[in-house]
């Protein structure tokens, strides 16, 4: 047995004339903290005894709950805060906020005029959560986009460097707010502690209305994941490369997905019986991925990477037929007459990849192929717009964009109409699925867990934060697909190894004069952007530990060494925010400049390799106006190449009016930005040539992605490769005459090159595997070495039983041997 302590301990309990004791609101909200506790687990198994009552008080103990703690309102300006509600207006309109944006607005209020430590903010607003800066960073930024507050000319919140924050202007406290009036406030003595704090669990556990009521405010805004439980998923296929793209049939008794085991993508059904036997459903080598099932279950619709566009085969197997000559990621609706799908084609696999690029949009089309409608726009909302889910009701259909500002999971109605924010995310987003019964969606991370978002039917908005979901022996999950009786989920489990890769060419052909061979072996993460130094003694590269952002490192080119650029010790946790990637190299071939974003704002940095301390050289401020990058959300510079005398920076940023990425040239000392693209169509990833006379640009077409060339003081653009596939460029030659880039060419990604004088498209490697990838080739100065990123990924399908509206998820559970 143990104390909670005396009764002064506990937090008041509210009580209405003769009524029976109702737990403070603000109670509610340590609902997630206390689910982790051994209370949430015992009374799911309806235990009751004293143990577990006396957890429950020990959880509602005042030294949880914020400072202060009042209930009431806060006014200042046109804004007024509700503390008991959990709501926040604006001219008598509901702003929406994460829930610790709004701990951290009511912490701030209270403690007007004073400063407020980073420390203090993390003790109350993330009790006994051990989180990094970057959270809190995070948070504030959440908070001053929804006041909008600026961080350069604060009105509400002040930054204290290195110390914390400061709220500015004068508040209003009004504590005789609707929701605490007419309540007067008892501490029951002796066993009426232990019954207040049963009542306490017993809402909480049966049904959660307090925390729900609590979270309303967030619905349809931006709700933030919460630890729930864990998926227990057993393998369903064994291959040793790559199984992917898992689609349970709707009686969930089969698995149709995509497998390179014939050295190319075929979709296969696979029944999940014992005993149950599999069959090739295609086997005409076009690269078939992403099959979706029919709600009938008659038929199967599937991506073809060779032949491009959306494609129906007879789930008993037959001819395939096309109802779109363009697109990807198939999704049925409910009534089985009509296919949603993003009009990109599949361009990556690894676990964390984009699954669309702008201007990607959404479309539908009859399932004989007539009618074909786009949905979406890519202005609204901004962003590439990819894997489309139908609402078991049909009435809406669920999507993700990605461009530079954080993940974001929309709704369109399914007839057209604009698009609602579901959630945004600070984890990536992925796959989105609704359960059968509408009354919650999945998406999967690219991580070891999944988030369920609770929605309501009746609006298909939030209802709540989202819930993690982990899935223990899983390196990742993605490609979620949940059965038609919500009985079975289905995922694939996807690893990815990266590495820098040297192959040796002739300079004046680029013909490669032996294998490529491995430069690194080690377990970083990704490694991408490598570039040489002007005199082609290091490479510079980016690349992440477990744990932290990215960091630039150079290798030696003779004798292998790697070097930290700005990743300090490599046996120290980052103890700060700062990504650094996108690496240029200055003349001198000793000093580095590269991209630095804190999840606020870009900053163009530089370092020696000596004593390699990042310096500030030129903050990238967006070139449109400054309250249309805040609309979006839109982080400013997608990427940028310094130019090779070091006086300028070519970079691309997204149109707010078009949605659409444009070239610029800025000098580094300052000056205004020159735009080199109309706004009406993709450039990106701009590369100088070696004489700086031309830039390199990424153009994107209706099948994938072009190699284009702009003369570097303006001029028309010239496009150097045709025909469907991707083209990824990076670097030149040093003749400043062919350009360097990754190819994807009927499923298979290689390194090439294309000719700026005759047009000549040429292959440097030859890959034949659809589970190998390569990005970013770079020439050496000298024009004898050409080094990329060179992964692999590999993957099978796992498959799980789904818990019903009566279960919940289970938590700690303990697996036994067999």
């Amino acid at each position: 047995m143990f104390s909670c302590g005396s009764g002064d301990a506990f937090p008041s309990i509210l009580q209405r004339g003769g009524e029976r004791p109702i737990i403070d609101l603000d109670a509610a909200r340590f609902a997630p903290r206390l689910s982790s506790q051994s209370v949430s687990r015992r009374v799911n198994r309806r235990e009751t005894d004293e143990e577990t009552l006396r957890c429950a008080c020990r959880t509602l103990a005042p030294e949880a709950v914020r400072p202060g703690g009042a209930l009431g309102q806060y006014r200042f300006d046109d804004i007024s805060v509700d503390v008991a509600s959990f709501r926040v207006e604006r001219g008598g309109r509901a702003v929406p906020l994460e829930p610790k944006a709004f701990d951290l607005l009511v912490l701030l209020l209270e403690r007007q005029g004073r400063l407020v430590t980073k420390q203090e903010i993390l003790d109350s607003v993330w009790r006994q959560t051990a989180v990094t800066d970057n959270a809190l960073t995070r948070i504030v930024a959440n908070l001053r986009k929804a006041l909008g507050d600026d961080a350069r000319d604060s009105r509400y919140i002040e930054t204290v460097p290195t110390r914390g924050y400061r709220w500015l202007v004068p508040v209003q406290r009004d504590e005789s707010s609707p929701v605490a009036g007419d309540i007067r406030v008892a501490r029951p003595p002796g066993r009426a502690i232990w019954l207040a704090a049963a009542a306490f669990v017993v809402a909480l556990v049966g049904a959660g209305v307090l925390a729900r009521r609590a979270q309303l405010s967030v619905a349809g805004g931006t709700p933030g994941p919460r630890a729930l439980g864990s998926l227990w998923p057993a393998q369903a296929t064994f291959s040793p490369r790559l199984d992917a793209f898992p689609a349970l049939a709707p009686n969930g008794r089969a698995l149709a997905y995509a497998s390179d085991r014939s050295g190319g993508f075929e979709i296969v059904v696979k029944a999940l019986t014992a005993g149950g036997g599999e069959m090739a459903l295609t086997s005409d080598g076009q690269q078939n991925v992403q099959p979706a099932w029919s709600p009938d279950g008659d038929d199967v619709a599937y991506h073809s990477m060779r032949r491009g566009g959306i494609w129906i085969v007879p789930a008993l197997g037959g001819a395939p037929r096309q109802v779109s000559a363009f697109g990807s990621k198939p999704a049925w609706s409910p009534d089985g007459r009509r296919l949603a799908f993003q009009s990109d084609p599949l361009a990556d696999i690894a676990p964390t990849a984009y699954g669309a690029n702008v201007p990607s949009t959404i479309w539908t089309v009859g399932r004989d192929g007539s009618d074909l409608r786009r949905l979406t726009d890519s202005t609204q909302p901004i962003g590439g717009h990819a894997s489309p889910a139908w609402s078991p009701d049909g009435r809406r259909i669920a999507f993700v964009t990605y461009s530079a500002a954080p993940a974001r999971l929309w709704s369109v109605p399914a007839a057209g109409g604009p698009a609602t924010l579901l959630v945004e995310g600070h984890i990536p987003i992925h796959d989105p699925v609704f359960t059968p019964d509408g009354t919650a969606l999945y998406y999967a991370t690219g991580a070891p867990f999944i988030v369920r978002v609770p929605l309501s039917v009746e609006t298909g908005l939030p209802r709540g934060e989202g819930e993690e979901i982990a899935t223990p022996g899983l390196p990742s999950a993605r490609h979620i697909s949940i059965s038609g009786d919500g009985k079975r989920m289905a995922m694939a489990a996807l690893s990815m190894s990266s590495n820098l890769w040297s192959v040796l060419v002739a300079p004046d052909t680029g013909t490669a004069l032996k294998a490529p061979a491995a430069l690194t072996d080690n377990t970083l993460r990704r490694k991408t952007t490598p570039v040489f130094s002007p005199d082609g003694e290091w490479i510079a590269f980016s690349a992440s530990r477990g744990g932290v952002g990215s960091d630039v490192w150079v290798i030696n080119v003779k004798d292998g060494r790697t070097i930290p650029i700005t990743a300090g010790d490599p046996a120290m946790a980052k103890p700060t925010t700062p990504s650094y990637f996108r690496a240029s190299w200055l003349p001198d071939s000793t000093h580095l400049a590269f991209l630095a974003n804190d999840g606020t704002r870009t900053t163009l940095q530089m370092a020696d390799l000596t004593s390699r301390r990042p310096q500030p050289l030129l903050e990238l401020r967006p070139v449109a106006a400054a309250a249309d990058l805040r609309r979006t959300g839109v982080n400013p510079a997608l990427d940028f190449r310094l130019s090779p005398d070091g006086r300028e920076v070519a970079f691309s940023e997204i149109d707010p009016t078009t949605g659409m990425p444009r070239l610029y040239v800025r000098p580094v000392d300052g000056g205004e930005a020159r735009a080199l693209s109309p706004p009406d169509h993709s450039e990106t990833y701009p590369v100088w040539s070696p004489d700086g006379r031309w830039i390199a640009t990424q153009v994107r077409s209706d099948q994938g992605s072009l190699v284009g060339v702009r003369p570097a003081r303006g001029g028309p653009l010239r496009r150097l490769t045709r025909g469907p596939g991707q083209s990824w460029i990076h670097t030149w030659a040093p003749d400043s005459d062919r350009v360097l880039f990754a190819g994807q060419r009927r499923g298979v990604w290689n390194v090439y090159w294309v000719s700026l004088a005759t047009g000549r498209e040429s292959p440097v490697t030859h890959y034949a595997g659809v589970d190998t990838f390569v990005r970013y080739p770079a020439w050496s100065p000298h024009g004898d070495r050409i080094v990329f990123e060179n992964g692999e990924v590999r993957g099978n399908i796992w498959v799980s039983t789904l818990p019903d509206a009566t279960e919940s998820w289970p938590r700690n559970r303990t697996r036994t041997a067999r």
